[in-house]
């Protein structure tokens, strides 16, 4: 009986530490090109054309600034409001999604199936006094449900330096 207190005595330990653990992922603060983000600990960052790209096991973001100077050489109005710049966002990748609005975050999603694995799409649009910026979070289709609150909670994280 006293052995059989003490396994779980030990086990009761073990998933305290395992769920102290799990819940307890650090955040760190990346930054790039005047921008801030916080996301959880493990992203590798690099440059994929042009933009900063962070990869974890799980979850790809990807971040874009076109600044205005930019856009105003191909022609392109810069006077937008974030709902028009992300409806010019979908036009310009083919994409048809319903742009949605809520606490401050402009913000549309989507998926595609590149390669047979579905992988959903949540970006958001920004405006800086020199750019606008688009944050495309994704992560497979079976992983949504467990990324889709972190990437508003990352997205809500984003300060710009300007």
């Amino acid at each position: 009986m006293r052995l059989y207190k003490k396994a779980l005595c030990v086990l009761l330990i073990l998933q305290i530490l395992f769920l102290l653990v799990a819940c307890g992922k650090s955040e760190i603060a990346y930054s790039a090109d005047g921008m801030t983000i916080t996301m959880d600990e493990g992203f590798e960052v690099s440059e994929y054309y042009g933009m900063t790209y962070y990869d974890s096991e799980d979850v790809q973001v990807y971040v874009a600034k076109e600044e205005f100077s930019v856009l105003e050489e191909k022609g392109e109005e810069i006077d937008m409001d974030l709902e028009e710049y992300a409806d010019f966002l979908l036009k310009s990748i083919s994409i048809t999604a319903e742009i949605k609005t809520e606490d401050g975050l402009t913000y549309f999603e989507y998926s595609k199936t590149p390669e047979s694995v579905q992988y959903c799409y949540f970006v958001t649009v920004h405006k800086t006094a020199d750019a606008f910026w688009y944050f495309t979070f994704t992560c497979e289709e079976s992983l949504i449900s467990e990324y889709r609150p972190r990437f508003e909670k990352w997205a809500r994280s984003i300060v710009f330096d300007i």
